[in-house]
């Protein structure tokens, strides 16, 4: 696996949480493994939530799916909605492509990236994430609404 060091954080509520993932070396009769970490802070700065786990390398894609599954179940049992959009994990089309390039390139600075990846994600049914990695794709900045990184057609 390598070595991984990675942490992310989000602010929810008035609390900050952090999650940090980093690879432990194997050891004697331990295979190598992954500890991840959540931490809480509440606006004060004073620690609210804490705990971690260690996982065999081996299992981390079973056991993400499993830890989605769960806080999937707990989130829907809270009132959020846990749907996808309609064409989430359908392929893209070369028509839907060549759309999303059109729209992108022609789009100025009307909107801001974020906003208008959300406009694209609900036009396209996709999510936010998977229009920013199409974009990428077919060599759009998505950070900048009607900028290409590859010369459009017809362009010199």
């Amino acid at each position: 696996m390598g070595i991984v060091d990675c942490s992310a954080d989000v602010q929810a509520n008035g609390r900050k949480y952090t999650v940090r993932a980093a690879t432990l070396p194997a050891s004697g009769d331990q295979d190598e493994s992954v500890e991840v970490a959540l931490s809480g802070l509440d606006s004060a700065g004073a620690a609210t939530e804490c705990g971690s786990f260690k996982l065999p390398a081996d299992s981390l894609s079973v056991v993400g799916k499993l830890i989605n599954q769960v806080l999937s179940g707990l989130s829907t049992l809270s009132g959020r909605s846990t749907t996808s959009p309609a064409n989430a994990q359908a392929p893209w089309t070369k028509e839907q492509d060549e759309e999303l390039l059109e729209r992108w390139t022609s789009a100025g600075d009307t909107y801001s990236a974020h906003a208008y990846r959300r406009i694209l994600a609900e036009h396209f049914g996709r999510t936010t994430g998977s229009i920013r990695a199409r974009l990428l794709r077919i060599g759009c900045d998505p950070d900048a609404p009607g900028h290409a990184f590859v010369p459009l057609p017809g362009e010199s």
